[in-house]
């Protein structure tokens, strides 16, 4: 039960660390935090996680933060940041989101049959 507590924490001190940057203008979330968040799900194999990470990068750092605590499952801080993004940046995050899986198992076919 402490491994699942301490994974979650690690969670939310990633998120709150990612979108603090980025409401206040410190810059995006970095290279690596959306795989960390993606892992610590443990739905997602890490070659996955880390196709998905470098899609996120050209993401813009409001819409980042956001598809961050959407695979976090933080839907609580994803429906904050969600207030902030404009009809641009939400379609962005909802294509992400949804097609985002399905071309990293295209240029990872060897994940797909793991």
């Amino acid at each position: 039960m402490s491994a699942i507590f301490n994974s979650h924490s690690r969670i939310a001190a990633l998120l709150c660390a990612s979108t603090a940057l980025a409401a206040c203008g410190g810059g995006a979330p970095a290279p690596g935090d959306f795989a960390a968040a993606c892992n610590a799900q443990g739905e997602l194999t890490p070659e996955l996680c880390a196709c998905l990470d470098e899609q996120a990068q050209q993401l813009t750092p409001e819409t980042h933060a956001f598809v961050i605590a959407k695979i976090a499952g933080d839907e609580e801080t994803a429906l904050e940041l969600r207030a902030d993004l404009d009809e641009d940046q939400a379609f962005e995050a909802g294509q992400f989101i949804s097609r985002g899986v399905q071309e990293c198992i295209i240029d990872l076919p060897d994940t797909a049959a793991g």
